[in-house]
């Protein structure tokens, strides 16, 4: 702030001198209007900033307004104006830039300085730097160091300006420092337990060099130990801290106070102590305390099935010990067993289980999971409310049906019903009531809900924003116009249309301007629609090259601003390996050992913003037992100049399967483009060499050993995807359908066309009960290569037969030689195993499907049937699944009714 201060004095000194106190009728015409900036002439974007133009009349107090302005767009340090030339005519402004962290770093001889500098508060990568706040950050690095046993180290700073940058990195050379050795651990007060013990769990300790935040550590293990003996309320401390300079040691003393012991007791049920423990780890109310346990305990019971438990608590007291006691009898264990609404009228039972997700009851599962029961009264009444119902009551009852069933009975009390007789908007002059009301979430004659006047009020606001008014200030009256009829008037003080009178761009070092201009939504001399300003900001921030995007609007006059859109680039280098293991033949037992290991490994390098110009360079390789592959791709955000995101793909592959082995080299061309609504188009133009290096089935008119075959194909894609998640949907649809079609153009030899649609159907039966399907439809004619056809088997896919080994096969080698047509159906039921593992499920599946040489050899009676079950844990990249199936029908004459086990991670694809 201080340097700010300075060049307002600045520019008002500037001014006194430059302008006399005469009349503005005798005030100078401005000439000629200049931006120097950081000593050098500014980017014709900057003079925009300045509303200033040659022809007006020189006006101390306009250069005040524009100097205030350009402040507040936190760009510059300094600025400072002055007036010369002929008359005074001539008007020059002098901005000093902010200048940006680019780097920190802590150098250092003989000392750990890695992580010291992301300790900073004063300076992080991308903020602005502020010499004043040096001294603050050189104080944070010395309490850092002191932390980690560094003492009195001498911090000097240096800081070093990017060349041609408005950037700066900033360096901490550490010196000076000195180490102690601990000459003595005292432990004092009550331990209650051998002080060797307490040792053991600390790793500060004489002789060793002290470092005050290992110390803080110990000190907090050494909490937790108490605690894990009923000390809960413990209290450690540091107490002394004596230094010997002249040896170099430090003596330490820490105070033990255990406090009282505290003893959970909970007799009549198994109950978690852990549940009620917190509430008591603190000096609280010893009533509430109780209560607050009550309510946990029971809750928990009540989750197992124990709906009718009942419970005591009291407090005993002993020397220095407070046992609470729970005394529970928790009864008979219930399943839910139907859920009914009493008292309802304004609305049916089954637009009630509709609204709330309450499916009916499913053979051998419960209803409804208890945690999910009791909150149900609470989503009732607010259900009532949001509907005009302010009044409603709902109990929740309990009634037993036969000796392990109960009825949860909702008895509902709804009371008259609200209604909005009529909205106003007094004073709305710019826009008609109809389009100011076609957005809002209240309707005359609909339900009144308080809450929605906030909600629409925000409408409102938001619809003016939008239409480039600011400053508009609404306010909502609600009167009563009988006993449950209200009118609605929201009093509108409207403000002013403002236009946007210039765009300046600031903090793309690398990237064009043109790419970040291609992303703004909103032109110069257009109305400031609030909501193409925000999508300017998504747009930009998908192109994934900025860590940041700031967009500011800078008023100059009651009807234009200047619209600041600051970037902040990320890094433009990525690099990543990876390495496995994989089995050299498919698992088929639960004896895992008894396979043969094999290491597979991928390896990536990403260089984004390629030029300044938002493209990216990819080179990815791969290779495991099976495949071997080298990709590399050039993305960009346009194609000539639309937002296709077009990719150029060029590789190298080999793989190794059941029936063939080969090697491709290609090229293609790819384009996405979203179309609204979760839909996606995708377009692709290939081309392919392949030699097949293996072939055991009688080759084809295609499929010429050892020779090179060519494709040139065109493919094209359209996904739906409606799931609620990617990696671990349980409610919601995908559907994609591909088509391709490879012409004999070229001199290539290939000529078919193939069809491919996939469905995935996700649905909550109940409460963790989910059912999923997964449909799979291939057709394809013509001359399709062995690579080229389809194939199933496998834990993605058929479960009932291993990789690629369903469907026809070669009769002399009995491998599979794929088909032209394919239909694979999967259905599942995953179900809860064990309630305190939310992540980990059970499921039974049933697979159903068949590959066919033809399209023309399709029959159903030829579909082949598997089921089985197997366990899923939920992770970040989708479901580990260990399923184990069995093939329905005749056995397989190799394996019988032997099982097939999978052991998977993902959904099926």
């Amino acid at each position: 702030m201080g340097s700010r201060k300075i060049g307002l004095l600045l520019v008002a000194a500037a001014m006194f001198a430059a302008a006399a106190p005469a009349a503005p009728s005798d005030a100078p015409i401005v000439q000629k209007v200049s931006v120097v900036m950081d000593g050098r002439p500014s980017p014709p974007a900057f003079r925009d900033l300045i509303p200033i133009v040659p022809g007006d009349k020189y006006s101390l107090s306009a250069v005040d307004r524009v100097v205030k302005q350009m402040y507040q767009t936190g760009l510059f340090t300094d600025i400072r104006v002055a007036l010369g030339g002929e008359g005074g005519s001539e008007l020059t402004f002098f901005l000093t830039r902010n200048l940006s962290v680019r780097r920190l770093d802590v150098l250092g001889a003989r000392i750990k300085t890695s992580g010291l500098a992301e300790t900073l508060e004063t300076y992080r990568p991308g903020s602005v730097y502020v010499e004043d706040r040096m001294s603050k950050a050189v104080a944070e690095i010395k309490d850092a160091l002191r932390r980690e046993g560094y003492f009195g180290a001498g911090v000097s700073p240096m800081v070093q300006r990017v060349p041609n940058e408005a950037r700066v990195d900033i360096f901490f050379r550490i010196g000076g420092w000195r180490r102690y050795r601990i000459e003595s651990l005292a432990v004092l007060g009550t331990t209650l337990v051998p002080i060797s013990d307490l040792e053991k769990r600390m790793k500060s300790r004489k002789g060793r060099d002290y470092v005050p935040a290992q110390l803080d550590r110990d000190i907090q293990s050494l909490a937790a130990y108490y605690a894990s003996l009923g000390y809960s309320r413990s209290e450690i401390d540091l107490e002394t801290e004596t230094f010997n300079e002249a040896r170099g040691t430090v003596a330490l003393a820490i105070r033990i106070d255990p406090q009282e012991k505290i003893t959970i007791v909970i007799n009549g049920a198994k109950v978690s102590k852990s549940l009620v423990a917190p509430i008591w780890q603190e000096r609280i109310f010893e009533e509430w305390g109780l209560a607050e346990g009550e309510v946990r305990v029971l809750s928990a019971l009540r989750k197992k099935g124990y709906v009718f438990a009942a419970l005591k608590s009291r407090i005993e007291r002993g020397e220095n010990e407070i046992r609470v006691v729970y005394d529970v009898t928790p009864g008979r264990k219930y399943r839910i067993e139907e859920i009914t609404f009493e008292g309802v009228k304004a609305f049916t039972p089954k637009r009630l289980r509709d609204e709330l997700v309450v499916s009916e009851r499913v053979l051998f599962f419960s209803l409804l999971s208890y945690d999910r029961l009791f909150v149900l009264p609470r989503e009732v009444e607010y259900f009532y409310q949001s509907h005009g119902f302010p009044d409603v009551r709902v109990d929740l009852q309990m009634r037993g049906i036969g000796t392990k069933g109960v009825q949860a009975v909702f008895k509902i009390q709804e009371g008259p019903q609200q209604k909005i007789r009529s909205i106003g908007f007094p004073g709305a002059r710019l826009f008609p009531p109809a389009a100011i009301l076609k957005g809002m979430v209240e309707a005359p004659g609909g339900p009144f809900f308080p809450p929605n006047v906030q909600r629409d009020l925000g409408i409102i606001e938001t619809f003016y924003l939008n239409h480039g008014v600011r400053g508009t200030r609404i306010t909502p009256r609600v009167e009563r116009a009988e006993a449950n009829l209200f009118d609605l008037n929201f009093e509108i003080d409207e403000g002013q249309v403002v236009t946007i009178r210039s765009i300046l761009v600031t903090g793309n070092r690398t990237t064009r301007l043109s790419v970040i201009n291609k992303e703004i939504r909103v032109k110069k001399g257009q109305p400031a629609d609030y909501s193409l300003i925000q999508e300017s900001k998504r747009r930009l921030e998908r192109l994934g090259i900025f860590s940041n995007v700031r967009i500011d609007e800078i008023r100059t006059d009651p009807k234009s601003e200047n619209l600041i859109i600051d970037v902040t680039e990320g890094e433009t280098n990525y690099a990543g390996v990876g390495a496995g293991l994989e089995t050299v033949s498919s698992v088929d037992s639960l004896a895992l050992w008894n396979s043969q290991y094999r290491p597979t490994g991928t390896g990536e390098y990403i260089r984004s913003n390629v030029l300044g110009t938002a493209a990216q360079l990819s080179l990815i390789g791969q290779y495991s037992i099976v495949e071997k592959r080298a990709i590399i791709s050039w993305t960009q955000p346009y194609l000539f100049g639309l937002p296709l995101r077009p990719s150029l793909l060029g590789w190298t592959e080999a793989e190794d399967l059941i029936s063939y082995a080969y090697e491709r080299r290609g090229i293609s061309f790819n384009t996405a483009q979203p179309l609204g609504g979760g839909n996606l188009l995708l377009l692709t133009l290939s081309a392919t060499r392949t030699i097949l290096t293996k072939l055991e089935i009688p080759e084809s008119d295609v499929d010429r050993r050892l020779q090179p075959y060519s494709t040139a194909l065109l493919s094209v894609s359209l996904v739906r995807d409606r799931r609620d998640d990617t990696l671990n949907p349980e409610r919601g649809y995908f559907l994609s359908a591909v088509g391709q079609l490879a012409s004999p153009i070229l001199g290539t030899e290939s000529e078919y066309w193939k069809a491919f649609f996939k469905f995935q159907y996700f649905h909550p039966v109940v409460t963790r009960v989910e059912f999923g399907l997964t449909a799979r439809v291939g057709l394809g004619h013509g001359l399709i290569s062995i690579a080229e056809r389809y194939f199933a088997g496998g834990a993605n896919s058929f479960r009932g037969e291993s990789f690629d080994m369903l469907g026809p096969k070669d009769p002399s080698t009995g491998n599979p030689v794929g088909g032209k047509a394919l239909f694979v159906l999967n259905s599942e039921l995953g179900f809860p195993l064990i309630p305190a593992l939310k992540d980990l499920s059970g499921v039974g599946f049933y697979d159903l499907g068949n590959v066919f040489a033809e399209i023309s050899d399709f029959r159903i009676a030829a579909l082949e049937s598997a089921m089985g079950f197997g366990l899923r844990y939920r992770t970040p990249l989708g479901p580990l699944r260990l399923e184990m199936a069995w093939k329905l029908g005749t056995p397989d004459s190799s394996r019988g009714h032997k099982p097939l086990l999978f052991i998977t991670i993902g959904n099926m694809f």
